[in-house]
């Protein structure tokens, strides 16, 4: 097996770890166990916990990333692409019911003042706001964009916490739907109502 397979094997043992277990809780043995590749071999790709743990955190952000360009490309509404992306936490409630966020998970274990890893976590949050913003944005509500798009997310996470407090997916499920719900709602304001009746875009 090749350098890269061992490292990213290493990489995506360490996501999938500190998701469920939290940072705090999880050893660079329980990684290198868990990716089948001997303790010692970690070190030659990883010094330390923190640099893995780095690792594992900008490649999360980068899958996000790359989330969010698909929709961008495949989707033409902005109105669309939000509601897919919150459908997106619908589908997967009985992960996050059972671990938590693995984003707020990382966050809640760090120190956000202190800890390169927790700044850097939580620029996949950063990142979300600035897409969804983008989107409001383009529905015609660049003032308020960026407190809708944190109030999005803030919803998300509010009842992934809720669901795992009580240990029902549905709490995600009924938010998620709540939030369509929302979005549906919000007014597109670019688009107006010409003389004649037609709509047209401003």
């Amino acid at each position: 097996m090749n350098t890269q397979n061992k490292k990213e094997r290493l990489i995506d043992s360490a996501a999938t770890l500190f998701h469920r277990n939290g940072l705090m809780a999880t050893s660079l043995a329980d990684i290198a166990k868990h990716a089948d590749i001997p303790i010692g071999n970690v070190y030659y790709y990883f010094k330390t916990k923190d640099d893995l743990a780095l690792a594992a955190m900008l490649k999360r952000r980068q899958q996000f990333a790359a989330a969010y360009s698909l929709l961008s490309e495949n989707i033409d509404d902005p109105r669309e692409r939000l509601i897919e992306a919150v459908n997106y936490y619908a589908k997967i409630r009985n992960d996050y019911t059972k671990f938590g966020c693995p984003v707020g998970k990382i966050i809640n274990d760090t120190d956000m003042e202190k800890d390169p890893i927790a700044q850097a976590t939580a620029l996949i949050f950063a990142d979300f706001v600035a897409w969804a913003g983008e989107q409001f944005k383009q529905l015609g509500h660049s003032q308020d964009a960026q407190k809708m798009a944190i109030s999005l997310m803030s919803g998300i996470q509010g009842a992934t916490i809720m669901a795992k407090s009580f240990s029902q997916p549905q709490i995600l499920a009924d938010e998620t739907l709540r939030l369509v719900e929302w979005l549906e709602g919000i007014p597109n304001k670019k688009i107006t109502l010409g003389k004649a009746g037609i709509r047209t875009s401003a």
